[in-house]
């Protein structure tokens, strides 16, 4: 499956396409919309052939064009439960460095501000297959960065992790932000069962299955119960 990546700054976007149009991963921060538009255009694909929008977490780089994108498509958007209803997401379980940048990078970013109040079309409580609405995807959740953060794994053997991965760093693949390391791990485990060739995360390029193994799976630091 052709998965596009959009850099509208902030976060990467994705979009993959269906038997009847389009869904957008993530919408970058505000003032995205106008951007997306641009780049999806070099594809010749038109605002109203998006049809679903996923929110893989409810952070202000991921969420900040979604109010414009969603008046621009007019597409349902989708998001998971526990990401409404879960307060606790603003706690940070990562390493004290990646704390530290998070502080950093708040202060000096005028969109680091509280998430705005969702309103979701389609709210997922476990998994979601979305194949009966034209995608040969699932969305699965992974809770950890977010207590509702969930990732897309495409019939092809491709994730979009969103933030349950990075790669930012040299070396690392973790989220600067982790509500729960445990949750985390587990949601781990549960990608490396579905044993994907390649992931597409929220921040930097593509990570190969061989560096998820190195940088992740194999960092017990990581995979602690």
């Amino acid at each position: 499956m052709d998965i596009i990546k959009l850099n509208p700054g902030g976060a990467n976007c994705y979009l993959i396409k269906g038997s009847e149009g389009y869904l957008l991963i993530d919408t970058g921060m505000k003032g995205a919309a106008v951007k997306i538009r641009r780049q999806i255009r070099a594809y010749d694909i038109k605002p109203d052939q998006i049809n679903h929008i996923l929110i893989t977490h409810d952070h202000y780089d991921h969420t900040g064009g979604l109010e414009e994108l969603k008046e621009m498509t007019e597409a349902q958007v989708i998001i998971h439960a526990d990401e409404l209803k879960d307060n606790s997401k603003n706690k940070n379980q990562s390493n004290w460095l990646f704390r530290v940048l998070v502080k950093v990078i708040g202060a000096i970013t005028p969109e680091g501000k509280p998430e705005a109040k969702i309103q979701p079309d389609v709210m997922i409580e476990g998994d979601l297959d979305l194949h009966e609405w034209g995608y040969s995807a699932r969305i699965i959740h992974t809770p950890g960065h977010s207590p509702g953060s969930v990732c897309v794994v495409t019939d092809d053997g491709q994730c979009i992790a969103g933030d349950t991965l990075f790669n930012m760093f040299p070396r690392s693949h973790y989220p600067i932000i982790v509500y729960d390391r445990k949750k985390l791990a587990d949601s781990y485990r549960r990608l490396e069962k579905e044993d994907c060739t390649v992931y597409h995360p929220g921040h930097g390029e593509s990570i190969t299955k061989e560096n998820f193994q190195k940088r992740i799976l194999n960092k017990g630091k990581y995979m602690k119960d």
